[in-house]
């Protein structure tokens, strides 16, 4: 019995570890969108969506990244999906490197 549960508790801890790892490759991700310094992007909340995201084509398993109220022109809330691997899938709005890009004048 002794032997059963700590071989549960070392699969949590190694399904712990995985999961940190995809977040900080997400974050990284993330961070590479939105430029060095980033804007101001208010209140951050962070999904991973494990069951697909309903709201992108073919449902996929994301981590999303949503940001709110944002200094960025014309996008007052930003939406950024992210696979577990940290690839960007898409940007809501679409044009949202362009935006920031018109924040950092380099």
């Amino acid at each position: 019995m002794a032997r059963l549960f700590w071989l549960t508790v070392m699969a949590a801890c190694g399904a712990a570890l995985v999961l940190g790892v995809s977040w900080v490759a997400a974050y990284t991700a993330v961070a590479n969108v939105l430029g060095s310094p980033p804007p101001e992007m208010g209140t951050q909340s962070t999904a991973l969506l494990w069951q697909g995201a309903p709201e992108l084509s073919g449902h996929p398993r994301v981590w999303r990244f949503a940001f709110g109220p944002t200094r960025i022109p014309g996008a007052p809330t930003v939406r950024i999906y992210v696979t577990p691997l940290g690839q960007v899938v898409e940007t809501q709005p679409a044009d949202l490197e362009a935006r920031v890009k018109l924040l950092h004048p380099n």
